[in-house]
């Protein structure tokens, strides 16, 4: 979809609610660009938002409300958690501010789809954080398989596993009914890039999981989800946030096409795709702060009716149907359905 802004001289002002962890990724990104401005923040600890503002040089409010009512704010980036997605992301949608919200995009598959309605309706742009998209090694990926050179990718794995990242035992995102479970706090990336990689959406989805951490954990930490395609493509997704030691990391990304192997592991090697032709290869450094800027400026796009949002919307829609189902088939034990993308 496209939308059209009003952007200043000095970028679009962008407004930033929910001050946390990955609120930092995005105002670090905004310091480096010229298309977009920090120009507002807000939390629900006024004093945490009005500590912010000093450091950004913006201005802090205590509340939506406010942020929302000030002119200077052409766009909104939401980082609260999960279960706010839908109602304050329909909140910032009626207040006729374009919207970049952090995955997942809402908690249910119907949530998701009144969340695109509302920005549809108003034509704004609207983009999920699907950062993993804008990374060196998945954007080279897409390279490969888009210039042919592994033939059609028939089958994906995503590995990232990583130590102990939730702030403590009483997070919320340790309680699926506030996270909606592994599947949709963190398993939507690979599950975005699996599809994006075989080029089709997924039709089926096998999940099983562990609580590898602590048996006192309502959630699976330790999740493998199976996706099926209607071409007989394959995925499988692999995903914990529980190592030990907490700083632990290990990352991989297998596509397996007709003409050849492309893989990427977390050591020193970099990409490699093997092909008909030979072994060729690219560095990548994994700069965090690259990844944040593209997905910046590609929203920055859409507002501005210049491109499309990146992902699509009825990709971001499908990422959120392939997590819910995610979450039956761990309930449930068996293979869920899933249904055509919106």
């Amino acid at each position: 979809m496209t939308a059209h802004g009003n952007p200043s001289e000095t970028g679009i002002g962008i407004g930033i609610v929910g001050v946390g962890g990955i609120a930092l990724s995005h105002m670090a990104a905004l310091r480096t660009m010229t298309s977009a401005q920090l120009v507002a923040v807000c939390d629900l600890d006024a004093a945490r938002a009005a500590e912010v503002a000093h450091i950004e040089r913006c201005t802090g409010y205590g509340t939506l409300e406010e942020l929302l009512a000030d002119p200077a704010v052409e766009a909104v980036i939401l980082c609260t958690p999960n279960m706010t997605h839908e109602p304050l992301g329909l909140q910032v949608l009626a207040a006729g501010k374009h919207l970049l919200i952090e995955k997942p995009l809402a908690m249910t598959a119907e949530g998701a789809r009144a969340v695109v309605a509302e920005a549809t309706s108003r034509d704004l742009a609207l983009a999920v954080g699907h950062s993993h998209r804008f990374t060196d090694q998945s954007l080279a990926i897409r390279q490969v398989i888009d210039a042919g050179d592994i033939g059609t990718p028939r089958f994906v794995r995503v590995v990232m596993n990583g130590g102990w990242i939730w702030p403590g035992w009483q997070s919320w995102v340790l309680d699926p009914a506030l996270s909606g479970g592994h599947s949709l706090h963190n398993g939507v990336h690979l599950v975005d890039l699996a599809s994006w990689w075989i080029g089709e959406p997924a039709t089926s989805v096998y999940s099983v999981g562990q609580h590898a951490t602590s048996e006192a954990l309502q959630l699976h930490d330790y999740l493998v989800m199976e996706l099926g395609f209607a071409s007989g493509a394959a995925a499988v997704c692999e995903i914990s946030r529980g190592e030990r030691p907490r700083g632990a990391g290990y990352l991989e990304l297998t596509v397996v096409g007709t003409e050849g192997v492309l893989t990427r592991s977390w050591d020193a090697e970099g990409i490699l795709a093997w092909t008909d032709t030979g072994l060729t290869a690219w560095p990548d450094d994994g700069a965090a702060q690259r990844t944040f800027v593209r997905e910046l400026e590609a929203f920055v796009a859409a507002a501005r009716g210049e491109a499309e949002t990146v992902p699509p919307l009825p990709t971001a829609i499908h990422a959120v149907d392939i997590a819910v189902a995610s979450e039956q088939s761990l309930r449930s034990g068996t293979t869920v359905q899933i249904g055509a993308p919106a």
